[in-house]
């Protein structure tokens, strides 16, 4: 087997999170995305041509940005040339991303490669999936894709409707016996650690 090479998350940084329908509700999640990248610029004085893929997830995808990794490049400035992608896989989406990036780094099908998650859950969109070829007459149905999300994020008739990320911790920490106390001495060192690898 060939070697791997080895991959380093290099200048980690966010914008700020806002409440739901609070200050930052007027911007868009690939503009959020956009902000992260020039401000990335900014921090490193990387050349954009050098990057050679921008992979951001979204567990609520919107039309207004699709391939919001490509979206919010483009928007921050950077080349045509430089590619870039969206992915989902729900909650676990923003460190899904990070985990491509290091395996193209790795294999040696990248060099740099920006990832991340990027969520505006303020503009997540309402939407119709039986409007495509109008309607006659009668009443009209729109989803909210906030909780039709939930809904809809397995076969409904295989499983039912599952409960969401805050309902599954609850659920696996009584299921393995798992007390309070050791959830929250857990998040905390982790937290520790991650501010001491800062």
């Amino acid at each position: 087997m060939t070697k791997l090479r080895r991959a380093a998350i290099v200048s980690p940084l966010r914008t700020g999170v806002g409440k739901f329908q609070g200050a930052l509700s007027g911007i868009q999640a690939g503009e959020l995305g956009a902000i992260a990248l020039r401000a990335l610029v900014e921090r490193t004085k990387i050349d954009p041509e050098r990057i050679d893929d921008v992979i951001f997830s979204q567990g609520y995808p919107s039309g207004e940005a699709p391939a919001i990794g490509r979206w919010s490049a483009l928007a921050a400035g950077f080349p045509i040339s430089v590619p870039g992608y969206q992915l989902d896989r729900r909650c676990g989406s923003g460190l899904q991303a990070v985990v491509e990036a290091a395996m193209f780094v790795q294999t040696g099908a990248a060099d740099v490669v920006v990832a991340g998650g990027v969520e505006s859950m303020s503009n997540v969109e309402y939407y119709s999936t039986t409007m495509r070829n109008g309607a006659r007459m009668g009443d009209v149905a729109f989803h909210d894709r906030l909780t039709r999300g939930r809904v809809m994020s397995q076969p409904v008739e295989r499983f039912g409707v599952i409960s969401g990320m805050i309902e599954t911790a609850e659920n696996l920490a009584k299921d393995y016996q798992i007390p309070r106390e050791a959830c929250d001495e857990y998040a905390a060192r982790s937290h520790q650690r991650a501010a001491a690898a800062w």
